[in-house]
């Protein structure tokens, strides 16, 4: 009897790290046919698709081409590791997973409900996060830097405009300091 999960897993990862889809075989055999699939995706909606031994490239959608691999090469954990995910990887991803067999072509469809589902949630990485709003951050500083020096440059323009002209600084009788003659 095949397990079948029937609601999606949500599974939230940050753009550019590596996340596995778990699934695990209900079959033990070496004669194995695997298909990961993303229902949304146009032909070709292959992930990836394994069968006795061999994974088919050809039948694979081109944006999961060399960052999808099965991480039990011995076929009882068929859960898949996505490399470098990037926003476009958000999305519904099914597991099937049948007996091989014979006379069958390459590109055979299981035709029985998923093992696994899963909703892959991808978000904005921490870390570039992070360094937005550092970057955000020194723009400010920058102009908060910039806006000071403008300001001493027309406080020191209007003291040197408004002096009096022809005039030598003196002390006026406001002065606290007198001046005593020997």
């Amino acid at each position: 009897s095949v397990t079948i999960k029937s609601e999606a897993d949500i599974l939230p990862v940050y753009t550019g790290e590596d996340v596995t889809l778990p699934c695990y075989s209900p079959v033990n055999t070496t004669m194995i046919l695997v298909e990961w699939t993303r229902p949304d995706l146009l032909s070709p909606e292959y992930i990836f698709l394994y069968r006795d031994g061999s994974s088919y490239t050809s039948f694979q959608h081109p944006s999961f081409v060399g960052r999808v691999e099965l991480k039990d090469k011995q076929m009882k954990d068929v859960s898949l590791i996505l490399r470098n995910v990037s926003s476009l990887d958000g999305g519904v991803y099914e597991c099937r997973v049948s007996r091989g067999g014979e006379g069958r072509e390459k590109r055979a469809n299981i035709k029985t409900e998923p093992v696994r589902v899963i909703c892959l949630e991808v978000e904005e990485s921490g870390e570039l996060l992070t360094l937005w709003l550092f970057s955000i951050i020194l723009l400010l500083f920058r102009y908060i830097i910039k806006m000071q020096q403008e300001q001493k440059r027309l406080n020191l323009k209007w003291i040197l405009e408004n002096k009096p002209k022809n005039t030598a600084p003196s002390c006026s009788s406001n002065t606290h300091m007198k001046w005593k003659k020997k």
